[in-house]
């Protein structure tokens, strides 16, 4: 079977329409809030982003492959870029190649090699490893027996350093019954043409049998080593209950005599998705919680932090932060309909002072070890919605037109910014949209 899909995105939006701005003036020894509107003093400009792309899919018995490319023009600096994250590059003309080779001769084993995005988990948001950010070749195996499902993977990351940077992991999902999965990761982030060490590429994380923290520790290498563990629960047919932890560094001592220690890293996921199908509408739900202490994700910099190409492989806020998601979707025929509030805060770091927000900054550039709490730094609290209005045409290489609103709130106490942003376009589903 030979598949071809071509989609086409084209978003204009005006650029902060209207725009509430909040600042801090000190006057007569005394800070004042002094709200000001650029609604004059800026005319709207009209700024966004086309993108389009096409994959052909060929499907065999024994093995699959699948060839893609992305390209979009987006405005510089503006949320649209990169899909609104905060990427370094600002790039104007952007391309993402896709590639995915798989074969499966066996029942138990299967492979894969490819350029591509990998995700684990079943939240919206994974804090294991996401497919947000920009494809990495990388090369997988998969084992299978019975309930369980056993992966490794290798990948070559980008980063802004001199030196070469590759990722081991290890993903374990064992189905316990029907309704019950439980799931466990590690990874190790290491890289290779170290001057001072003069170290080469080290191949004893290539064992897919042997455990990386042990082995990491062995090497006395101070790679940057990551577990974590997943479960769900299907409580009800249509509902799961969800969660991820994930743990960078742990220090026990420090966390009974509640010093806040800077080391103990780690990330916190709950949520809930549900579906409900009606005879004319059918519904999907989802509520999830995500929590990411200070400096979690980060080591000695972009050469061993959890990240790629100037993007985090886990959560795209980074670290030091909370956030509360809530989502729904309503289907009717073509039509389709969804709702997004997400609220939270996070500690940002100062100009001078890593608060532990940035993981691409070195902790040992932390002001304190211990003390370390979440949000500290300047706490910005920020609230964002998206609503979306879609008609399928199913007719046409599944492309949907769309209508989307975009609001984002964000304070703290040096300024306070408000923006609304419209949407109209032309999409395909086949890659997913994480613009926040």
């Amino acid at each position: 079977v030979i598949e071809n899909r071509i989609t086409a995105v084209i978003v204009i939006g005006p650029h902060d329409p209207i725009k509430t701005t909040d600042t801090l003036v000190l006057s007569k020894g005394k800070f004042k809030r002094s709200r000001t509107r650029n609604i004059h003093d800026h005319p709207c400009r009209v700024q966004g982003k086309a993108r389009c792309g096409g994959m052909v899919e060929f499907n065999h018995r024994m093995f699959f492959l699948r060839l893609g490319a992305f390209a979009g023009v987006y405005s510089p600096k503006h949320k649209f870029n990169a899909n609104g994250l905060d990427v370094k590059s600002t790039t104007i003309l952007q391309i993402d190649p896709l590639v995915r080779f798989g074969i499966n001769p066996s029942r138990y084993f299967s492979a894969q090699l490819g350029l591509d995005r990998n995700f684990y988990g079943d939240g919206f948001r994974s804090l294991l490893l996401s497919d947000n950010g920009r494809p990495y070749p990388f090369a997988s195996t998969n084992f299978k027996l019975g309930p369980i499902c056993y992966q490794t993977m290798l990948s070559f990351l980008f980063n802004n350093s001199s030196q070469k940077k590759y990722n081991m992991s290890h993903y374990f999902l064992w189905n316990i019954r029907k309704k019950i999965q439980f799931q466990f990761f590690e990874s190790v982030i290491f890289n290779s043409g170290d001057t001072i060490s003069q170290r080469g590429f080290d191949p004893t994380y290539l064992n897919p049998f042997v455990i990386l923290r042990p082995q990491e520790y062995a090497l006395g290498s101070g790679d940057n080593v990551l577990l974590g563990v997943g479960a769900s629960w299907k409580i009800i047919p249509t509902g799961k209950l969800y969660g991820q932890f994930m743990l960078d560094d742990f220090l026990l001592s420090a966390l009974l005599d509640k010093k806040q220690y800077w080391g103990n890293k780690f990330a916190f996921q709950l949520g809930w998705k549900q579906s409900i199908n009606r005879p004319i509408w059918d519904y999907f739900l989802r509520c999830e919680a995500n929590l990411v202490r200070p400096y979690t994700y980060s080591h000695l910099g972009d050469a061993l932090s959890y990240t790629h190409d100037g993007q985090v492989l886990s959560h795209p806020l980074g670290a030091n932060f909370w956030e509360f998601l809530v989502r729904g979707d309503a289907a009717k025929r073509q039509w389709n309909f969804t709702a997004e509030i997400l609220l939270g805060q996070q500690g940002i770091d100062s100009s001078t002072i890593n608060y532990g927000n940035n993981i691409f900054i070195s902790y040992t550039s932390r002001p304190a070890d211990f003390g370390v709490q979440l949000l500290q730094g300047l706490k910005t609290s920020f609230l964002k919605s998206r609503i979306i209005a879609s008609y399928g045409l199913k007719k046409c290489f599944n492309l949907n037109v769309f209508a989307e609103i975009l609001t984002l709130y964000e304070t703290n106490a040096v300024r306070s910014t408000f923006s609304i942003t419209p949407i109209i376009g032309i999409r395909s589903p086949i890659w997913n949209d994480y613009r926040y």
